[in-house]
Order: C-alpha cells, then sequence, then structure tokens
C-alpha cells in the first residue's frame, strides 16, 4: 500500500520531478521500505491509529525515500548486482569487486530518516535508532 499520491507529492512535498510512469513503482517501493525502516511498526492498518502529525511525518518519510530511490536508480536500487561501473541519466553506479557490504549503499534515506527520528519508530534499543 502506498501511503502518497502523486498530487500529495507535487504540491505538499514540493518533491524533486518523478516520471508519471515511474510514481507507482517508486511509491510501493518507498512505502515498503518505510514499513520495513520502522520495523513494521507502520502499515497500512496501524497509520490510522496514529496522531495526525506522526502520519504526516511518515508520509514525508515516503517522499523522502520516493526522490532517494529516484536519484539512485529507481525501484531496482536493491537488486544486488556487483556491477564495475553504470550510468544512466541521474543513476551513476560503480562497485569496486572486492569491496565489502558495510561499505554499501544504504537502501534508507538519509531524509527519511531524520523525519522519522522523532516518532521512536526507528528505536531499535540499546540507546541507537
Amino acid at each position: 500500500m502506498s501511503y502518497v499520491t502523486d498530487d500529495y507529492y507535487k504540491n505538499t512535498f514540493h518533491g524533486e520531478p518523478v516520471d508519471d510512469a515511474d510514481f507507482p513503482s517508486l511509491s510501493e517501493r518507498a512505502s515498503e521500505i518505510v514499513e520495513e525502516m520502522t520495523m513494521y511498526r507502520v502499515t497500512s492498518v496501524t497509520i490510522l491509529a496514529m496522531p495526525e502529525e506522526v502520519q504526516e511525518r511518515v508520509k514525508k518519510a515516503v517522499c523522502a525515500q520516493i526522490e532517494y530511490l529516484n536519484a539512485n536508480g529507481g525501484s531496482d536500487m536493491d537488486n544486488g548486482n556487483d556491477l564495475q561501473s553504470a550510468s544512466l541519466g541521474k543513476f551513476n553506479y560503480t562497485k569496486a569487486s572486492g569491496t565489502s557490504e558495510s561499505t554499501q549503499q544504504s537502501m534508507y534515506a538519509p531524509r527519511a530518516m531524520r523525519l522519522l527520528a522523532p516518532t521512536g519508530f526507528l528505536y531499535r534499543g540499546g540507546g541507537c535508532y
């Protein structure tokens, strides 16, 4: 389930332009990633019981994730291919052979993480998020 519409993304969030044909898949993927990021504390059911301010933060986090995915190769960003170098439009990816997994680019948009931080949904225990 996508948490945002194209209209919300364009007119409320004022996100970077996304092709109309790409928006549905990016929105769906971004919503899935935000659910994963919050350890499934945010779902299509739980969001309805959340305060409006929290719902707005979730929507903005999904929009930030859409921007991030669009700027970094689209909804298939996490396929895990070990490319040496690739470039197409906004997307640019290089991975040297022998590079460890810890240096790979995160699937989570830094801005989405910052938007969700005050909600407590990112808390995994141990004093960090």
